[in-house]
């Protein structure tokens, strides 16, 4: 049996996994070196693509990429997506998407994945250039990750694909709570067309 089969044999395909799991049972460089597995954008996690993606250097669903990543990371009920993502989910917003916004209860987060992807594709490593590739393929600049209170996890509507979303109600409470802690300029404008067009 190859390095390859003895791997996927041992692990569920397009699923998320910690590398204290990976090691237990093959060489984490390895693995990486050989793109059996892609890090996420959070330490000691990653995610292990199908055949077809590992081939193709591509994520084939990545909304649903992400639902499970966070679904790892939170719990299913730990998190939401949430403000322009959720505007966009219920038809009020209609620009380009290129920033996911979710809601959880823990600490907040920013992850630039445009400047990742820049970074990336400047090394001169083959690894580099396909996970460069990879990432640009999502399609997805920054995912922000709200702080909010753990009530708020309540008010979810829950979407077969991808996952709890924030109810109508919620986004817009969400709207007026974050209007003024955010920092990215975009983001505020897009706010405030949602409570607008509201």
């Amino acid at each position: 049996m190859s390095g390859y089969q003895s791997f996927y044999k041992s692990f569920r395909q397009k699923t998320f996994v910690s590398s204290k799991v990976i090691a237990s049972k093959f060489k984490l460089q390895n693995a990486l070196a050989s793109n059996y597995i892609l890090p996420s954008f959070f330490k000691g996690v990653y995610y292990v693509p199908s055949q077809l993606e590992r081939k193709g250097q591509f994520i084939e669903k990545p909304a649903e990429f992400f639902a499970d990543l966070f679904n790892f990371l939170y719990g299913r009920n730990g998190w939401y997506w949430a403000l322009t993502t959720a505007a966009r989910y219920y038809g009020l917003e209609w620009s380009s998407g290129k920033v996911l916004e979710i809601v959880v209860a823990t600490k907040s987060k920013k992850i630039d994945i445009a400047a990742r992807v820049a970074s990336l594709g400047n090394k001169k490593s083959y690894r580099s250039k396909v996970l460069s590739r990879i990432l640009s393929a999502l399609g997805i600049n920054f995912v922000i990750i709200h702080k909010g209170r753990k009530d708020s996890l309540k008010e979810v509507k829950i979407d077969s694909e991808i996952g709890p979303v924030a109810t109508k109600s919620r986004m817009m409470k969400d709207i007026e709570i974050f209007l003024s802690k955010t920092k990215m300029k975009s983001l505020r404008r897009l706010y405030r067309a949602i409570i607008a067009r509201h």
